[in-house]
């Protein structure tokens, strides 16, 4: 009876994993489907426990041929999901090297946090800036509360763009860089901005600047607009991923300029929207080589993801990646310093689309105007 009992257990924890992992695969913007990005390390795991689980038993009593079959497939899962999280590994190359320039007129550090809008805790933020001394304070969620407790910021941070919410979705930049053509702008929800801008860096090159927060998958959506409800359904991923698209495909559009896209993306670094992204827009992704960098949420370590990035292109150097102490919020701040290296372009090499991903990226981009 134990050995029935344990076989049991073991084949619906292989088939739950199997089933798990292939379901991310399929071609689809359901929120119920694209929350399966998510959890890949937990999966991991969980995988690493089923196989432990049938080695025990085949040296206590013997597996059966489908349970042979199990075996195989849970190790296909496991092939499959440890080659998606292998590059937030030390073990795996760097994608953007340590910097080594010794002049520091073309660094640019950067603060990214989440404040979350219905968190009051404004003096550790100020306290870890004054530690930090960014260049740039990119803030997702902030309220015209949050705005107000800030304002002493402009005395070092002059160069502002302030589009405070009450909606979960807004967002201040502070820079004490010049800012050129700062600009608010709604790319597919009128409730949902996001910001561009060209940052001027102290050796006179000219940065463009992306701040994003589009909204997740699996949630309720905010009001569209003054004098509307909300909808009780959960959302899709569609509108995210034709946000994530439509930045990408800017960036590729306006050439080899320098560019940094900053924020909360609602994504996980290896989902396959996240993936498109970098590939469509060029740009290299700090961690991959160096760490996962997990900023959500603070309150639970079983369950915490790298959701807040700053991609740059290959014409930066890394000077500094840091994940930062919870200062009340549920994410974790992140704190990024690029180096503006003249010639680094010529040496990095970044993913390239294909046809198959062109037309993924204007099905996203139609499918989320549509949805909107």
């Amino acid at each position: 009876m134990k050995a029935r009992i344990c076989r049991a257990v073991l084949a619906l924890l292989a088939i739950g994993l199997v089933t798990a992992t292939l379901v991310p695969l399929v071609h689809t913007d359901q929120w119920w489907i694209r929350v399966f990005d998510f959890p890949r390390i937990q999966i991991v795991c969980l995988i690493l426990a089923a196989l432990a689980g049938y080695i025990a038993l085949f040296f206590w009593r013997r597996l059966y041929t489908w349970e042979w079959a199990l075996v195989a497939a849970t190790g296909a899962a496991f092939v499959w999901q440890g080659s998606l999280i292998a590059p937030y590994t030390s073990l795996y190359p760097r994608q953007l090297p340590v910097s080594t320039e010794k002049d520091d007129s073309g660094r640019i550090s950067l603060l990214i946090y989440n404040v979350r809008f219905d968190n009051d805790r404004i003096d550790p933020l100020l306290d870890l800036i004054d530690e930090k001394d960014p260049d740039v304070i990119l803030l997702t969620e902030p309220t015209p509360w949050w705005q107000d407790q800030l304002k002493g910021l402009t005395e070092d941070y002059p160069h502002t763009i302030e589009k405070p919410q009450d909606n979960h979705y807004g967002m201040l930049l502070y820079s004490r860089l010049e800012l050129e053509n700062p600009e608010v702008r709604f790319l597919v929800e009128p409730a949902v901005p996001s910001i561009r801008t060209q940052v001027k860096l102290r050796s006179g090159t000219t940065v463009t600047l992306y701040g994003v927060h589009p909204r997740p998958p699996g949630l309720k959506p905010p009001d569209k607009g003054e004098g509307t409800e909300g909808s009780d359904e959960r959302e899709d991923s569609d509108v995210r991923d034709a946000e994530l698209m439509l930045v990408a495909r800017e960036v590729k559009e306006i050439g080899e300029i320098p560019v940094i896209v900053a924020g909360d993306f609602n994504d996980v670094a290896w989902s396959g929207t996240t993936r498109l992204f970098q590939r469509v827009g060029g740009l290299l992704d700090p961690r991959i080589g160096r760490g996962l960098y997990n900023t959500f949420d603070t309150s639970n370590w079983l369950f915490r993801y790298p959701l807040d990035y700053a991609f740059a292109s290959r014409h930066f150097r890394v000077a500094q990646l840091e994940r930062l102490p919870d200062i009340g919020s549920d994410h974790f701040p992140i704190f990024a310093v690029f180096d503006y290296a003249p010639g680094a372009e010529l040496e990095e090499k970044v993913p390239e689309p294909d046809q198959e991903d062109w037309e993924e990226v204007d099905e996203s981009i139609h499918e989320g105007r549509t949805e909107d």
